[in-house]
This record gives structure tokens, sequence and C-alpha cells, in this order.
């Protein structure tokens, strides 16, 4: 596939928007930290994080997931961009440390994405997760 110059512009405008709604998403955060069950599970991500991003992950289940997600999702439109990109003014070491790199970051995103999976696995619908009613509440949700 050979990129054009407008897949790589709706890329750096996707990843703009992303990161527009994940910085919102941060600032609308409040109350507790949220450690669910995924907590102590092995995550480059998590291991890695600044106070800032402790506080991301944190406040509902459903918040954690969304954060997580938009923060994947914003990391694996950059991986894509990254590999649309044609220049071939780079030496062999550097393109293999690039693509050692992508690799890395491809994982970490996968990863990321699954945690918010199981955070996610752990409640029982929408509204429990965003902590609007109590999880063994037994109103059901309607579609």
């Amino acid at each position: 596939m050979k990129p054009l110059s407008s897949d790589i512009a709706l890329l750096e405008s996707a990843l703009a928007t992303i990161e527009k709604v994940l910085a919102r998403a941060d600032s609308a955060l409040h109350g507790a930290p949220y450690f669910g069950p995924t907590a102590n599970a092995p995550l480059e991500l998590a291991s890695s994080a600044q106070p800032s991003e402790e506080i991301r992950f944190g406040a509902s289940p459903a918040q954690s997931a969304v954060n997580i997600c938009l923060s994947s999702a914003a990391a694996l439109v950059d991986i894509s961009q990254t590999l649309m990109n044609r220049n071939t003014a780079r030496s062999a070491q550097e393109l293999e440390h690039e693509w050692k790199v992508l690799i890395a970051h491809t994982k970490t995103a996968s990863r990321a994405a699954y945690r918010a999976a199981l955070i996610m696995a752990t409640q029982k619908h929408v509204l429990a997760a965003q902590g609007l009613v109590a999880a063994d509440d037994p109103r059901r949700v309607p579609h």
C-alpha cells in the first residue's frame, strides 16, 4: 500500500482528535483512583506510569477503560503513521531499531486494550461501571 499524503494527514488529524478527547477526559476525572482486579497485571504502561497517568486510570471502571482505550488508540494511530513513513534516508541500524520500537509499542498498546477489557469484564453493565448504580442493582439496563 502506497500511502497518500491525504492518508497521513487524516492520521495526524485522528491523533490530534484522540489526544483532545483524552485531555478532556483527564480533566473531567474526579474521585478516588480505581484499583480493580487488573491493578497487578503485568503491563509496561502501568509500571512506567507517572503520577498524572496513575490518576488517568482512576475514578471509575468505565472512566479507566475509556482512558486506556483512548491511549491505546492514540498509540496505534502513531504506529500506523510511522509504518507509512517512506523516508529512505535512514541507516540499516536506524531502521532495525525503529522496527523493534514499533513492535514494542504495538505490544504495549494491545496489552493496554486487553487491560481495559479486563476492567470492563469485572462489571455487570455500563451503569455499574460508571458508578451510577450499585453493581448488584437488579434493574435491567435498556438497550
